[in-house]
């Protein structure tokens, strides 16, 4: 039993490095693909995964517990630390979160032409949950209101389309990118705190 477990995770994990490879190289996934690179029938690989979506999603799955690890304690210092860990995970792996997104993009679209109530949200809330818990410390010094509109905000300057606007709008290179992120993300925080007083 634990042999056939373990055979199942290498499978999986199989899949999951050859959409990273795929992607890497800038090519769109279809499980067809994935599959002929992972050197696993097409059978096998939809037994795993559905659609590419949901094998994008997986393979690009922010590795919460490494950005959240040891942050300080200082509300300023906490985000600072986390924007410049998530920017420097994306920018590590530049072409596979641009699927993600591209993938984010092509299910909106399918969505959207369903009725309301059979539509499946085309996002995760890891990022939400991770500037959330960065700023928490602010939840007793700032009006809930403003607390929320500073996450909210924060959530605009760092992620999968700050890196595009960052790189493609604005032509920045990756270094130069988590630095207008960081301070960005500095800005909205100190505005929040001198708005609250």
């Amino acid at each position: 039993m634990a042999d056939r477990t373990n055979q199942k995770q290498r499978t999986r994990q199989a899949l999951v490095d050859a959409a990273k490879t795929l992607a890497a190289n800038g090519r769109s996934l279809t499980i067809a693909d994935v599959a002929e690179t992972a050197q696993v029938s097409v059978a096998t690989a939809y037994r795993y995964f559905s659609n590419p979506n949901d094998l994008v999603l997986e393979a690009a799955t922010p590795r919460v517990p490494e950005i959240m690890a040891d942050l300080p304690n200082d509300p300023a210092d906490r985000i600072d630390e986390v924007v410049r860990r998530l920017a420097e995970i994306q920018f590590g792996d530049e072409a596979l979160w641009r699927a993600i997104l591209r993938a984010d993009l092509e299910r909106w679209a399918h969505e959207i032409a369903l009725d309301p109530e059979a539509r499946v949200p085309t996002r995760g809330n890891n990022r939400l949950e991770i500037i959330q818990e960065a700023l928490a410390p602010l939840a007793e010094k700032l009006p809930p209101r403003l607390h929320r509109r500073l996450i909210m905000a924060t959530m605009l300057v760092c992620g999968m389309e700050a890196l595009v606007a960052a790189r493609d709008a604005c032509g920045l290179e990756p270094d130069e990118a988590v630095e207008v992120m960081r301070w960005a993300a500095q800005a909205l925080l100190q505005v929040a705190i001198r708005d609250s007083s």
